[in-house]
């Protein structure tokens, strides 16, 4: 999968990313309070995992406040938003931008999940990081929509994403 930015064209993200219909993979996260978070939390809920570069990065920033509006909107979703910023970082983030509808987590020691989640960045000035992508689960842990956003300067299409939420809401009505 190529990974598109401004600075130098294209940018290989490896992994497979996963699709409509599969199972989400096992993963095991530090949350902003530094408890564990892991896919087994989020049987039983419908769930969007939202990795991002950085907080310190704008359009991240932007996208995961965006996510906390629609975490307060939709209130029986529950959104995991997932970068390699410590777990320090994510709460200072979070707390300065009064970000209270959202659990932010990294995977700055869990490297396998950029690579199992197919978000890993294979470039030498974005290495380590994980791309922009958005995996929405229902309550058995089905992924419902997946996105990669394609383009590091691009928001996730959030319209897809409320989409596919409210298609899984009329499925188990």
């Amino acid at each position: 999968m190529n990974y598109n930015n401004a600075h130098d064209g294209s940018i290989n993200v490896l992994g497979n990313f996963p699709y409509v219909g599969q199972k989400t993979k096992q993963f095991t996260l530090v949350k902003d309070d530094f408890d564990i978070i892991t896919h087994s939390d989020l049987y039983g809920k419908k769930c969007i995992l939202f990795s991002f570069l950085s907080v310190d990065m704008p359009v991240c920033a932007e996208s995961v406040r965006e996510f906390n509006r629609l975490a307060y909107r939709m209130e029986d979703i529950e959104v995991i938003c997932i970068s390699v910023d410590t777990p320090f970082t994510l709460s200072r983030f979070c707390k300065r931008e009064g970000l209270d509808y959202i659990t932010t987590a990294s995977c700055f020691s869990a490297s396998e999940f950029s690579l199992d989640f197919g978000v890993k960045i294979d470039n030498p000035i974005f290495s380590g990081f994980t791309a922009r992508a958005v995996i929405c689960l229902n309550e058995r842990g089905l992924i419902i929509h997946s996105q990669i956003v394609e383009d590091i300067n691009q928001l996730p299409d959030f319209e897809s994403v409320i989409s596919a939420l409210r298609t899984s809401n009329d499925e188990c009505a």
